[in-house]
């Protein structure tokens, strides 16, 4: 390496760049003559490096040596702390009195042991697993919006030529939604959802149009004036747990573990969450939250509550053709019209209908 390299770019130049990709910087010291007298600093590898057998470079007072207690107790900090039974990389620099530094413990000199060594390697174990239970919360995965564009909704089998070969044919035999995605790198992210075909492609986006106008026009944050309603929302307040609250809020989606139970994270713990009951309590709360507040939209024309009443009557008639109930109909038509008018005052403070 370099002689004015820093030792990151030692280590990239000498172990390579993956390694040096992945290393955090960790430092302890202690100044208190009746445990110990050290200073540590060095660079440890974090989660997402994997490898098969522990790598340690250690200088004790700038030299390089070897310690089996310390290397022991920083493999056992990794195996507790990380998920993966990954073997670390470690580098590591100490220096501390050379009178507290016993070099005869191999004829090489190459071993070496150290005073209070128990003290220095609980502290320095203490370090490494604070940084690396804090590096394994800040882990993140990577979303990707997917677009059902016509491109991507096209069968990949049927798009195979006529004259492909069996080993082509092969590859296609599971379908990829049914393979089990076990990394973030292994593949984008659409390939294993399954998108249906589009139908009333056109119907579909006015009525998204008209939701968004909608949604726009309403404040979520509104309360209704009604005292029932503000005793339930009191009633959800005063029972909220903040420790669920809060995994709730800040918490990373995996990925569904069948059809009710959806896996999450949240800091270094994995959560199976029921979806239908969380939504069924979603819903709930959205309701009251917004009872009272769906902006009313403006018809260009006012709508006749009769003639809605007789389509509605005509629409549940099997026989469509048969004129005899029509009397009858109209009837009904009237009554319902009166009760609704009767009611207008209720449908206006509650659902925003003005008739």
């Amino acid at each position: 390496s370099l002689a004015a390299s820093s030792r990151l770019d030692a280590i990239r130049s000498v172990y390579g760049v993956s390694i040096a990709h992945n290393l955090m910087t960790v430092e302890a010291s202690d100044d208190d003559p009746s445990s110990a007298v050290f200073e540590m600093n060095g660079l440890i590898s974090d989660s997402n490096y994997i490898a098969k057998k522990i790598t340690m470079v250690l200088f004790i007072n700038d030299r390089l040596v070897e310690c089996g207690a310390l290397k022991r107790a920083i493999e056992i900090v990794y195996a507790a702390t990380l998920p993966k039974a990954s073997k670390p990389f470690i580098y590591m620099s100490i220096v501390l009195p050379s009178e507290h530094v016993d070099v005869n413990v191999h004829p090489t000199k190459r071993e070496v042991s150290l005073l209070n060594q128990e003290v220095i390697i609980e502290k320095i174990q203490s370090v490494i697993e604070s940084t690396l239970r804090n590096s394994n919360e800040a882990r993140t995965f990577q979303e990707q919006s997917v677009d059902p564009s016509p491109s991507s909704l096209v069968d990949p089998i049927k798009d195979l030529p006529i004259n492909s070969s069996p080993s082509e044919l092969k590859l296609q035999k599971l379908p990829i939604n049914k393979v089990v995605r076990t990394d973030s790198q292994a593949g984008r992210l659409h390939a294993y959802l399954q998108v249906k075909p589009p139908i009333h492609l056109e119907r579909n986006n006015a009525l998204a149009s008209v939701r968004s106008f909608v949604r726009q026009r309403r404040n979520p944050k509104e309360t209704a004036d009604l005292t029932s309603i503000q005793e339930l929302i009191n009633d959800i307040e005063s029972h909220c747990h903040s420790g669920l609250l809060d995994t709730v809020r800040h918490c990373t989606y995996i990925g569904m573990a069948d059809d009710v139970f959806a896996v999450l994270q949240h800091n270094t713990q994995l959560y199976l969450a029921n979806v239908v009951n969380l939504s069924k309590e979603l819903m709930y709360q959205q309701v009251l939250r917004r009872f009272a507040h769906f902006n009313a939209i403006q018809l260009s024309e006012p709508a006749s509550l009769s003639e809605l009443i007789l389509i509605a009557l005509k629409e549940d008639d099997l026989n469509a053709e048969a004129n005899e109930n029509d009397d009858l109909k109209a009837k009904i038509a009237e009554m319902n019209t009166d009760l609704i008018k009767q009611k207008a005052e209720m449908l206006e403070e509650y659902f925003g209908i003005h008739v």
